[in-house]
């Protein structure tokens, strides 16, 4: 039985911000509403079970005139990297309507998944346990043998 991997994936989200950049009132006003729009989804990622309990990490925001994009990492345990990068995916698309709620809308969703590195749940059971090494060396064969 297969119980998956241990998986980080770097999710990017693209948005369109629909605001009317004429006008020196409108340009005035963009600061507001890019505040504005992260705490929309930030309260959008706390209040999703899901994406609450996976995202790791920030919520990393940055904008390019009328274009918001959201980076951060989600962890989960899965088959394979497509597997991952699809189930990131999917958690975004569970909120879109809420996300977009905003006044803005989902251009892209990227997830390059990557395996975790876990090297410090194996230290941890070295500290605990003993280095891995010595157990195996402290094995008697004849005692491993089945009766």
């Amino acid at each position: 039985m297969n119980d998956g991997m241990d998986y980080e994936v770097l999710t990017k989200v693209s948005f369109r911000l629909i605001f009317d950049s004429n006008g020196e009132m409108n340009l005035l006003s963009l600061p507001e509403i890019r505040q504005g729009f992260v705490s929309h989804v930030k309260e959008v990622y706390e209040q999703d079970e899901t994406l609450r309990d996976y995202v790791s990490g920030d919520l990393n925001f940055q904008f390019i005139g009328s274009t918001a994009l959201l980076e951060y990492t989600f962890s989960c345990c899965d088959e394979d990297e497509a597997e991952a990068e699809s189930f990131s995916e999917y958690c975004v698309r569970e909120v879109q309507a809420e996300l977009e709620e905003f006044g803005c809308r989902i251009t892209q969703i990227q997830c390059e998944a990557t395996e975790a590195d876990i090297t410090w749940w194996d230290q941890f059971e070295d500290a605990v346990f003993g280095p891995r090494d010595k157990l195996s060396e402290q094995a008697d064969p004849d005692e491993m043998k089945m009766v």
